[in-house]
């Protein structure tokens, strides 16, 4: 009697404490994650930060929260996290022994392995009693994102365009100073910067003098790119690597073009997130500018838009001049050497870059 009296009891206790621990467990949780930066380059290591707190006075013996990455995202040295890699996306699972009234921050190490749009999606949390008999779960909304710039790709000076990039030669009216052309001093005058300033020739003569700058031509670069991975492409992209490496190579180029005061544009026949047209960005200087650039090239989806030989008849039609024309493609017929014809008619330059897989490997 005593026996059964014991086994009813221990029976009354499981059911208790299960009741208790589905109720209160996953209550007055909570939890955020995000990474430590916005933005990022290609090949960068980043923080994943996770952040969870329990607001009550019940203690949480476990708790597992599940969440879902690109795969893209390569992580480090993992303690109390796991990850079951699949071919797009990774699954991750964080555990927790949360104490009353506690809050407990974890930082992931990352590398962000390709260019792209990486949104922290829905997690998971599931808890439960002792036993792991009586569980619930739970789903938290995440907004956290990180943008992946390409990587540029290292473009000597020489293999851009170059008779716009050297700005040498001088004519007659342009509408700005070239500031790496020089036509020695003059006096100070209202609205000149402090940059513009020539503190030798002013302590030489006594008073303020800036450095005279010529008028060369406005120098502008626009880079085009072809997703097509291969001639008589469908839709589909099958080598994705090649394309990614044309994505490097028209980032290398507008970075070492802006850096050398040109303007650079770009545009390709591949969709930005969410749209449905070919991207173009008109030519542009500085820093904010390339960022504009790198942003746009982060969020291309490697879906095929147009034919290219469209998009460089529509930039022949534009009928723009006095540019160079950087065009990367994995490929070049008679069809892209036509269009390509009318944009030098228009009085540019073209250059062309063909894509081809390294055979070395």
């Amino acid at each position: 009697m005593l026996l059964v009296g014991f086994i009813l009891l221990a029976v009354a206790l499981f059911y208790l404490q299960g009741l208790v621990f589905y109720r209160l467990a996953l209550k007055d949780i909570q939890y955020d994650r995000n990474f430590k930066v916005a933005a990022c380059y290609a090949g960068d290591q980043v923080e994943l930060v996770e952040r969870i707190a329990n607001r009550k006075w019940f203690p949480v013996p476990w708790l597992r929260v599940e969440s879902q990455l690109s795969t893209h995202l390569h992580f480090g040295k993992l303690d109390n996290f796991s990850v079951s890699k699949g071919q797009v996306y990774q699954n991750h699972k964080s555990l927790f022994s949360l104490k009353p009234y506690v809050q407990i921050t974890r930082r992931h190490r990352l590398v962000a392995a390709r260019r792209g749009v990486y949104r922290l999606q829905t997690v998971t949390m599931t808890s439960g009693d002792l036993l792991g008999v009586h569980i619930r779960h739970k789903q938290i909304p995440l907004t956290g994102e990180l943008l992946v710039y390409p990587k540029p790709a290292e473009v000597a000076l020489d293999q851009l365009p170059f008779h716009s990039l050297q700005g040498e030669h001088v004519v007659k009216r342009w509408i700005i100073h070239d500031p790496f052309l020089t036509a020695g001093v003059r006096k100070y005058e209202a609205g000149d910067t402090l940059r513009s300033i020539n503190w030798k020739a002013t302590a030489r003569t006594g008073q303020l003098q800036v450095h005279k700058h010529d008028y060369t031509a406005n120098r502008q670069l626009m880079i085009y790119l072809n997703i097509d991975d291969e001639e008589g492409m469908w839709r589909s992209v099958n080598n994705v690597d090649l394309i990614e490496q044309g994505i490097s190579w028209a980032a290398g180029a507008a970075a070492a073009s802006i850096e050398q005061g040109m303007e650079a544009g770009f545009s390709s026949n591949m969709q930005l997130n969410n749209q449905y047209s070919s991207t173009k960005i008109e030519p542009g200087s500085g820093y904010e500018h390339l960022l504009f650039i790198f942003e746009a090239m982060a969020r291309l989806s490697l879906e095929k838009t147009e034919p290219f030989s469209y998009l460089l008849q529509a930039a022949a039609e534009d009928g723009y001049e006095g540019r160079d024309v950087l065009i990367i493609s994995t490929f070049w017929n008679d069809e892209l050497e036509e269009q390509a014809a009318r944009i030098r008619s228009n009085g540019n330059s073209v250059t062309v870059w063909e894509l081809a897989e390294d055979k070395s490997e």
